[in-house]
């Protein structure tokens, strides 16, 4: 009997602890799908929620160097000094104006050397090279030299063909003296950039158009709308042919049709002395593959080159888009830098002045905003001039605007 009721006894406490295990396991799991409900519920509350979404990637460095060239040697008369030009061929090559050496040379796009220009006396012997440029349809190399005054040119293979103005040009033309800064090829005509304006000549020299302000009839550099001081650099727009100018001195960048029409300004020159707008020394000018302008602002450093630097992007309609180009020695940096240039494709390059050597590199997108400061500044730097022109009323295109 004894064994009987203990077997008795137990078999309700085995039952009772069924019956806990079986509550607390039902608790656990109205534990966990509590949890879960509040978890699903938190997610669809985030999924419903309304979020910023990023309008595109946080942009990097957008430099990508792919050759850096010094030079062709280690002594010191086969080192670029103070490069200030360069270009693109047709056949990948670059071509250098080393200014300090006074000569032009051309390079591979991986830093091979190929030949030097303008290095044998008499003709054609180079004094300051600048801007140049080497014409697909002939083969010819035209350099701005504006320490002899003329615009000299060659085949691509060194040969010395001739000068530009030609010996019967009448220099008066060119008002107080003609200092060519840059020269392209555009339409057949010559253009280069002089101290007041642009000049348009032919094939021969001769002189068949300028963009100039002849107030009073001379040639004269100054401040005002259709005037220009000092222009470096220009660039022409394949598509519209518009040209945009980097007019130096009067620190602005400005837009002009094909026919002469002043489209729009960027900046104001100095006033009393001292800087009064945003651009510090615009001295180069190109336009990129999206139609966008680069512009160069040599006195523009920056050590983080984000946000700010030497090179600009601008709308074509002279909206400002994107800063960037850090200031220094080291890779992908550069110390007052010169003109820029732009392959068709993919490369571009930079006469890194101070730094004695030209870049090639990529750039890569998308290309960091301009910072708050320095998108501030800009705030009414662009004026749209009305009517102006930069040729004389009576050689300007039949239309209602110039009869304006």
């Amino acid at each position: 009997m004894a064994t009987t009721e203990t077997v008795q006894e137990q078999e309700p406490k085995r039952d009772e602890d069924e019956d806990r295990s079986s509550r607390r396991l039902l608790v656990i799991l109205l534990w966990i799908l509590g949890i879960a409900a509040i978890a699903l519920l938190a997610l669809l509350l985030w999924l419903l929620w309304p979020h910023a979404t990023p309008s595109k990637q946080a942009a990097g460095y957008p430099i990508e160097v792919v050759t850096t060239i010094y030079g062709y040697g280690d002594q010191p008369d086969e080192l670029l000094l103070t490069p200030l030009g360069v270009t693109f061929d047709n056949a990948g090559n670059v071509w250098i104006s080393n200014t300090g050496q006074s000569r032009v040379e051309q390079y591979t796009t991986e830093g091979g050397y190929v030949r030097s220009l303008g290095v044998e006396a008499g003709g054609g012997q180079l004094a300051s090279p600048y801007g140049l440029d080497v014409d697909p349809q002939t083969g010819l190399v035209y350099v701005a030299d504006y320490g002899a005054k003329q615009v000299q040119v060659y085949t691509t293979d060194g040969e010395y063909v001739g000068h530009l103005p030609a010996d019967e040009q009448k220099l008066k033309v060119f008002g107080d003296a003609f200092s060519p800064f840059d020269v392209q090829v555009v339409e057949g005509r010559v253009v280069v950039a002089s101290n007041d304006g642009l000049y348009f000549f032919d094939t021969d020299g001769t002189v068949v158009g300028r963009w100039v302000d002849r107030a009073g009839g001379n040639n004269v550099r100054g401040p005002e709308f259709g005037q220009f001081n000092f222009p470096d650099s220009f660039a022409v727009d394949p598509g519209t042919g518009n040209f945009y100018v980097a007019d130096t001195l009067n620190r602005r960048v400005v837009a002009i049709s094909p026919e002469g029409r002043w489209l729009w300004v960027s900046g104001s020159p100095d006033a009393g002395g001292s800087i009064q707008g945003f651009w510090q020394l615009p001295r180069s000018v190109q336009v990129g593959p999206d139609g966008n302008l680069y512009v160069v602002d040599t006195f523009r450093p920056d050590g983080e080159g984000m946000g700010a630097g030497h090179i600009v992007v601008l709308s074509p309609n002279g909206e400002l888009l994107s800063e960037f180009g850090r200031n220094g020695y080291t890779d992908g940096s550069f110390a007052y830098p010169d003109q820029i240039a732009f392959d068709g494709g993919e490369l571009w390059a930079m006469a890194d002045r101070q730094n004695h050597r030209v870049v090639i590199f990529r750039l890569i997108t998308p290309y960091p905003a301009p910072s708050e400061i320095e998108a501030d500044k800009y705030l009414g730097m662009l004026s749209n001039p009305a009517d102006t022109w930069s040729i004389p009323k009576s050689e300007r295109p039949a239309s209602p605007a110039s009869d304006a």
